[in-house]
């Protein structure tokens, strides 16, 4: 009887162990299992207020657009031109370029210095959907001797390096035929454009009035 009693005892000792086992396995599990706690971004330090960018968006609509529209309406009288006032990019599409020109940068061996935003405009011809109206593109840069240079990425092979730009943005190939020339663009190898791999963003959406009340 107390030799029953003995194992009895024993094998609830031992049923009971295991479910607690298996109680804190689960719980470990779980807890691994549970993503990092994402640390909360702080305000960037550029940010402005809403009544700032009022400010700003009102001084536009006096001190350049109506000079804009002026222009065009004169070059065309037959219609009212409707200068753009925003343009926009979906949130995915910025995350993929941010991280596509990052890949390009890395194989290049080369590091962003700065993200530009340059102020364009459309020529008037069928091949551009927002014709005559304003636009930006985006191009990284880099810094080289000091200096900050948009720049793409051209490949030979397997091998990526930076072809730096222009200030005036022209796209070729730098052709080293003077002294001056020689030393702007220093320590860089350019290759046929026909291997360029652009990292300019555009095709934007651009938007004329009417603005939402």
């Amino acid at each position: 009887m107390i030799t029953t009693k003995k194992n009895a005892f024993y094998f609830i000792l031992s049923v009971s162990l295991l479910i607690i086992t298996s109680s804190c396995n689960e719980q470990k599990k779980v807890h691994e299992e549970l993503p990092e706690p994402k640390k909360e971004v702080k305000p960037p330090a550029q940010l402005i207020s809403t009544k700032k960018a009022q400010v700003l968006f009102d001084a536009y609509s006096e001190r350049r657009a109506p000079l804009i529209q002026e222009y065009e309406d004169k070059l065309d009288p037959s219609t009212t031109f409707d200068v753009a006032r925003y343009g926009y990019y979906d949130l995915e599409t910025l995350k993929n370029y941010i991280s596509f020109i990052e890949q390009e940068a890395k194989k290049a061996n080369v590091k962003i210095s700065n993200v530009r935003f340059y102020l364009a405009n459309y020529p008037n011809n069928e091949e551009y959907k927002y014709p005559k109206q304003n636009t930006f593109f985006i191009a990284p840069t880099t810094i080289v001797d000091g200096k900050d240079y948009a720049f793409s990425v051209v490949r030979d092979g397997k091998t990526y390096k930076p072809k730096l730009l222009k200030d005036n943005f022209i796209i070729k190939p730098f052709k080293q035929t003077t002294t001056k020339e020689a030393s702007f663009f220093p320590k860089i190898s350019f290759f046929n454009d026909d291997d360029e791999q652009s990292l300019i963003l555009n095709e934007t959406h651009m938007v004329p009035p009417p603005y939402q009340e």
